[in-house]
């Protein structure tokens, strides 16, 4: 099966031109009239369309001010409820675990586990400092000078003279 391609015929007049043949002569003012003209047009569309740019850019601007001021306000209010959230959570573990308003600022910030776990190490910091402070028999520790004590001694330890003259007079 063979088939034959028959190429398209091109007509003789439709030749490319001799190099004797000039190209038409061109009306070269005429054509620059016609940029001239169009130059024109597109300066008075553009000279038209630039104060609607111009309050395209001012609305864009106030627009982008007015996001920015709203991202702005919406940070300060998430900033707002997480320290009150932390306080919150400050109080309620101060509270469960007796901490005085004085050691309150040790409580510090963070998680509420942090914060209650940092509660219950102060709790047991200050209860060792109060078992401390208080003598062996349990009375607290007189803060009254007394006379001729020696150093590492007690004041429950010893009655001076003048101790038990004043009990025998008064009692």
């Amino acid at each position: 099966m063979s088939e034959t391609v028959n190429a398209p015929q091109v007509p003789e007049a439709a030749s490319a031109p001799t190099p004797t043949e000039q190209p038409p002569e061109v009306d070269w003012k005429a054509e620059a009239r016609k940029w001239e003209s169009r130059a024109k047009d597109n300066f008075a569309q553009i000279n038209e369309l630039k104060p609607q740019a111009e309050q395209f850019r001012k609305l864009e601007e106030a627009s982008k001010s007015e996001a920015q001021r709203l991202a702005e306000a919406a940070e300060a209010a998430k900033r707002d409820a997480e320290s009150a959230r932390s306080e919150a959570i400050r109080y309620k573990a101060a509270a469960t675990h007796g901490i005085s308003a004085e050691h309150f600022d040790l409580l510090g910030s963070g998680t509420e586990e942090e914060i209650t776990a940092r509660a219950e190490k102060i709790a047991t910091l200050l209860a060792e400092k109060a078992k401390a402070q208080t003598s062996p028999t349990g009375a607290p520790i007189p803060t009254r000078p007394v006379e001729q004590m020696r150093p590492g001694a007690t004041p429950g330890q010893a009655e001076s003279a003048e101790d038990v003259l004043y009990k025998q007079l008064f009692g």
